[in-house]
Formats: C-alpha cells, structure tokens, sequence
C-alpha cells in the first residue's frame, strides 16, 4: 500500500485526524482487531460516496522493541497508507487466514468450542471484508450496471471454486478406480465399502473423465470464441508470445481488420498497429502503470490511439511498447482522450457517466 502520510511530518494525532477528520471514511474495527497491532487503524471510504479507498494507519519501519498504543518501537512511525481494495484484498485474506479457515471448517474449529461467540466475532470480520470487496466493484456498478458486477463475482469467485471442486472430484474418481478398478462391478464395490448409494459410487467413478471432457470442451470453444490477433509487423518477439499480447490488448474492442491507418505511424509503433472501431487507430500498448513483471498480459496490455501514444511518448523493451499512459485503476483501463481518439480517425466517446 503506497504512503500518503507518515512521521516526522506529522504526529500519530495528526494522522488519525487527517483520515477521520477530512475523508469520509468508516473504521474497520472488526478486521483491525485481528490484525492490527497496538495502535493501528484501519479504514475504508464511506459507502455511497463514489470513493473507493482502504486506509491503514500502522507502524513501519521494523524498529527494535515492543510498541504500544501510539508509541512504536524505538525506530520505527506512524504512516497511512492508501491502496484500492481490490489490490489490497490479496493481503488482507492472507492476513486473516485463520479467520477464513474457521469459517470454512466451523464444525471442526477449536476454537469455537473454546471461546463461545467466536464465531460472531469471525462473521463480523467477514461482513467487513465483503464491503471492502464490493466498495471496489461501486464504479464498476455506476457505469455499467448490477449485470456487470454479477459477472465480475461470477469470474473471480464462482468459476474458480466451481473448477476445483471438478479437479477435486477429479481426483476422488481416480483414487476410486485405483481401488477398485472401472470394471463392471467397480461400482457396486465401492459403494458396499464406503456407504455409499450405487448412484453416487457411480458419479464419482465417472467424475475423472467428465473433468477431463469439460476442459476439452472448453478449449474447443475457446478456439471458436477467441479472435486470436497478431501484430502487423516484425516485433522480434516470438510469434506465440507477440500473439498473446496482442490478443490481451484487443480482448475487450470491436477490431477492424485489414483498415489501413488514416494518420502516419511511426515504425516502432506501426508493428503492433489496430484499427478498433470507435477509437480509430490504435497500438498495442504495455501501460507503464498497469504493468508487472509477474503479471498477465491481460492486466497491461490495452489499445490507445496513436495520437495519445504519440503524446505521452513510449519506449521499446523486449520487442513490446511501453507508454505512460493515463490508466484509471477502477475501471482497469486507459483514460481516453476524446481529442487524440478523432485525431486517431476515431469518433467520439460515449457519456460513460451515471
């Protein structure tokens, strides 16, 4: 999380002050309780703001010692820290593990079982986490709607657990046919053994290879589904990996295939040229503050418009444009310039607003 505010420049008092007396913004008590520290706090921008933002005021610096309430360990200071709450959610579900884990196994939680009214504690930490969650999906629903929050949830939450409950079966059909082999009576074998119903031994003999089937299926479709785009030109990458970036870039655009360029491209830009209908000419871009290292390509590469290229300026590395681009991180796009897109042979852009 990047530092906004932090000591010398201001006192422990005066942070506090700067977040709750000039940010609309509501503590998140339930979840600093489990993983602040004697003095931390930590906030998120009021519901119904238009805000979106996760504030942390806590202790840095790594200073020897034991803190206290407003007191660091010797070394170390106060600071507050701003990050989106989608880029901080990572962290927080790695900081409140243990949480997760109980609500997960409730039923074989110690813990509950040793301290009544745990479990009440855990779900308010819970109810907290998923208004940080959907406080990072708010811009998402103001411009396009429930439908395009529904299917946000739908790709980051229900078909990654629904793909591994279907390796997870997966893996229980192949310890069955181990076992008890997939002959005829395998079948009735295992149910006598494990309890079971002979329709459910059944299932789970055949949930290997429905698995496998599915994901066949699945390729199958996106080969009919995906518009896999090459660059025009020679990158110097190899032709897979340019592909795949180029693709990424033009994921989400109505691509016009084979229309020239109406305005003059430079050479380095004119290798990873597009024309996309409504933005004119384009180029296949790395954005310089969307990109990671480890990330994918699908994060950082997008299409602007020659003219905003041409403007922010760019730099080759590894065969791939890279330009610091205006990137609006609620959005998880470029912020385009109405200007540069006609000036590109675009038209102009929708009123996105509410």
């Amino acid at each position: 999380m990047p530092t906004i505010y932090r000591e010398p420049d201001y006192t422990y008092e005066d942070l506090v002050d700067l977040v709750e007396g000039q940010l609309r913004v509501v503590e998140l008590t339930a979840v600093n309780a489990e993983i602040g520290g004697p003095g931390e706090r930590l906030w998120m921008s009021e519901p119904g703001t238009g805000a979106s933002e996760v504030y942390r005021l806590w202790h840095k610096g790594g200073g020897k010692g034991k803190g206290t309430d407003k007191a660091p360990a010797r070394g170390g200071y106060w600071a507050v820290d701003q990050d989106h709450p989608w880029d901080v959610m990572p962290s927080l579900r790695e900081a409140l593990a243990g949480v997760l884990d109980r609500l997960t196994r409730p039923g074989s939680a110690s813990e509950y079982a040793l301290e009544p009214g745990r479990e009440e504690r855990d779900l308010a930490v819970l109810t907290e986490l998923e208004t940080v969650w959907l406080s990072g999906l708010s811009p998402l629903a103001g411009l396009y709607g429930a439908r395009a929050v529904e299917r946000h949830l739908k790709h980051e939450l229900f078909i990654p657990i629904q793909a591994e409950l279907a390796r997870a079966g997966a893996l229980r059909s192949r310890m069955l046919r181990e076992r008890y082999g997939t002959g005829p009576d395998a079948a009735g074998r295992a149910a006598t053994e494990l309890g079971w119903d002979i329709g459910k031994a059944r299932t789970a003999l055949a949930a290997g290879d429905e698995y496998r089937q599915w994901v066949r299926d699945g390729a199958a479709r996106a080969r009919d589904r995906i518009a896999v785009r090459r660059p025009p030109g020679e990158t110097g990458l190899p032709e897979v990996l340019a592909a795949t970036l180029m693709t990424a870039a033009c994921a989400y655009e109505d691509v016009v295939p084979g229309r020239p360029s109406p305005v003059p491209l430079p050479d380095e830009l004119a290798r990873w040229y597009v024309f996309v209908q409504g933005l004119g000419a384009c180029v296949a871009v790395a954005v310089e503050d969307a990109y990671t290292p480890e990330g994918s390509p699908r994060d950082y590469m997008r299409v602007a418009p020659v003219a905003m290229v041409v403007q922010a300026g760019w730099s080759v590395r590894d065969g791939v444009i890279f330009s610091p681009l205006p990137y609006a991180e609620y959005l998880d796009d470029i912020e385009y310039d109405e200007e540069a897109v006609r000036a590109s042979g675009g038209t102009s852009l929708p009123d996105e607003s509410p």
